[in-house]
């Protein structure tokens, strides 16, 4: 991959890879959730998404993001979110909540399963 090509995939990544420790705003029109209901929800698991990008929250602690691209890093749960620390030492707070019963992650809706 030439220089173009990396600055391109550098670009492209920006706004995931967003060094934050803040804990994130919840859906707008979502139930906040507290730490011991993300828990339950991803400890272990397999989050998918409608568009086919997989998000792993291993039981061990370990996260791995395949979708667009692939990443892996670790992930604890706080209150209203889950903050991932990315294997390059960036951190990222995603807001976590349910609308109508949906789980979503940000603005995206994820549906887990025992697998992660």
């Amino acid at each position: 991959m030439g220089l173009q090509g990396v600055l391109f995939a550098a670009a492209g990544l920006l706004p995931f890879l967003v060094a934050s420790t803040e804990i994130a705003q919840a859906h707008p029109s979502g139930l906040r959730l507290g730490a011991q209901e993300i828990t339950q929800a991803v400890h272990g698991k397999l989050c998918t998404t409608p568009g086919g990008a997989r998000f792993a929250f291993g039981a061990d602690g370990h996260f791995a993001y395949d979708g667009l691209w692939q990443t892996t890093g670790s992930y604890v749960v706080a209150d209203n979110s889950i903050v991932v620390t990315f294997d390059s030492g960036l951190r990222r707070a995603f807001a976590m909540s349910v609308r109508d019963g949906v789980l979503y992650m940000e603005q995206t809706r994820v549906s887990c399963a025992n697998g992660g």
